[in-house]
């Protein structure tokens, strides 16, 4: 697995240290964003574990590149508002995650299981339709350190790994032929990222992240951001809702997968 990574950073530089700096802005200028709400009282940092727990749905469609055991790569696309015709509901998807917090540290973790059916084509002289089939499992955990707190906005810094595993069927089928491969792999990206969140008032809020990862470790690179809108009914308690975007380059020993995953996203927390 060879590629042009320095390629890779200057792009992903590009795509994600203005997202970084954006949040790192809005969160510095809310005092005066925030000057008209009434703004809670700081967010008590004294030693005391606090858990939250958020079931979600992410609607994630699918484009990129797919390859197994040397089949391919062939293109795949799949928009997210075709997820549902899409999706393999034997086993339905389970999407979660949590974080337990005690003053300004946290351990948080994030866990998706999605089966998928996307179609495309492969690239040649000749029309070759591609059909794949996916389980895919996403693991995300790490720590994370909070370096502002003032009870209207917070800011964390966080690092971690992201685990993949993937097990998936590529069928491609020409004008003479149609071969079949299948095979799944298993990896884990180091990353590091951020987040945060900003009081607008009256239970509103907007909270962001931004992570990258990789770095040719496994994958050459694999980062995502997501923004949400959220409505805080009480202290234990939020819906949020809003968009992501996922994007990852693995390739290694025929195996391809250099893809992006992005939609609307929906879930509801739960803090005890």
């Amino acid at each position: 697995m060879q590629q042009d990574f320095d390629g890779f950073d200057i792009t992903m530089i590009r795509l994600i240290l203005p997202a970084w700096v954006g949040l790192a802005a809005m969160l510095v200028a809310t005092p005066t964003i925030a000057a008209d709400a009434q703004t809670p009282p700081p967010v008590e940092t004294a030693p005391g574990w606090s858990f939250t727990v958020e079931p979600f749905f992410w609607a994630a469609g699918l484009d990129g590149r797919v390859g197994v055991h040397g089949l391919g790569p062939a293109n795949v696309n799949l928009d997210f508002d075709q997820i549902f015709d899409h999706i393999d509901w034997s086993p339905p998807p389970v999407m979660i995650n949590g974080e337990a917090r005690n003053g300004r540290y946290a351990l948080f973790t994030e866990f998706i299981y999605l089966g998928l059916d996307a179609e495309g084509t492969s690239p040649g002289p000749f029309h070759i339709s591609a059909k794949e089939d996916l389980d895919l499992v996403l693991w995300t955990f790490g720590g994370s350190y909070r370096l502002l707190d003032n009870g209207t906005a917070n800011f964390d810094v966080l690092a971690g790994g992201r685990l993949w595993y993937l097990n998936s069927d590529l069928t491609l089928t020409g004008p003479r032929e149609v071969r079949e491969a299948s095979g799944s792999k298993t990896w884990v990206d180091p990353l590091i990222g951020v987040s945060g969140t900003v009081g607008l008032g009256r239970g509103f809020g907007l909270h962001g992240e931004a992570d990258v990862g990789g770095f040719g470790a496994a994958a050459d690179i694999d980062w995502q951001v997501q923004g949400t809108l959220q409505y805080q009914f009480n202290n234990s308690f939020t819906l949020e809702a809003g968009y992501r975007y996922l994007d990852v380059d693995y390739d290694d020993d025929g195996f391809v997968w250099d893809v992006s995953m992005q939609g609307p996203v929906i879930g509801a927390k739960f803090k005890f």
